[in-house]
């Protein structure tokens, strides 16, 4: 029985030893960022670029972004840390909206 007991005790210290958990302050890549829409409500009307959604996502405080074209089949899921820029047939930014 005391046996057993040794037994388990060293196999969970053993698997404590492993873990990978940090308990320490998370890492700010790891905290989602809050979009504001709002704050890149000065990009619409304006035809897309790389630099205009580096300046949007910049400016939304949005941890990524995505464009969406005419037709464009998307994915439903709302992403708080998301910025949605809808373009028209023209390329142009009609909508900024996060999600």
């Amino acid at each position: 029985m005391f046996t057993r007991i040794l037994l388990v005790s060293a196999a969970t210290l053993a698997l404590a030893a492993c873990s990978s958990v940090d308990l320490n302050e998370p890492d700010n890549n790891t905290i989602p960022r809050i979009c504001n829409a709002d704050n890149a409500s000065h990009v619409t009307g304006k035809r897309i670029s790389a630099e205009l959604e580096q300046e949007a996502r910049r400016s939304s405080g949005a941890g990524m972004i995505r464009v969406i074209r005419p037709g464009q089949m998307i994915t439903k899921e709302y992403r708080s840390e998301r910025l949605n820029l809808q373009l028209n047939d023209y390329d142009v930014v009609v909508r900024a909206y996060c999600g």
